[in-house]
């Protein structure tokens, strides 16, 4: 696995790496974790988050989890997204605290605070 040089830790999923490792071996699932597997059911997994907010309004979705209930659906849904991201990150190798780091750069670049603040333009 590629380990991140710079200093500060942005991302550390290693001991969920491990759990979930663990998991998969338990039930002999490694099999099936293809990337193409993986990716396919993170695709059904953010579906699930989405229709969650599906028909809400915008102030209402900032709402969203005060509900104690749909607070927990949330959170349900974000832990399983989470689960077979990095599932998938640790079956093709690849760190997420350096994806993360070099994504946020290449951001900085191309979205500058002073000209990218306040504008949802791409």
């Amino acid at each position: 696995m590629i380990k991140s040089t710079n200093a500060a830790t942005l991302v550390d999923v290693s001991a969920l790496v491990e759990v979930l490792r663990t998991f998969a071996d338990e039930r002999d699932w490694a099999q099936f974790h293809s990337p193409k597997n993986l990716a396919m059911a993170l695709t059904g997994e953010v579906g699930e988050l989405v229709e969650i907010f599906q028909w809400m309004t915008e102030a209402d979705s900032r709402d969203a989890a005060v509900d104690p209930v749909r607070a927990q659906a949330i959170g349900a849904e974000m832990a399983d997204v989470l689960f077979y991201l990095v599932r998938m990150a640790d079956m093709l190798g690849i760190d997420l605290d350096t994806a993360a780091k070099s994504k946020l750069a290449l951001n900085t670049r191309k979205y500058p605070a002073d000209l990218s603040r306040g504008s949802s333009q791409k």
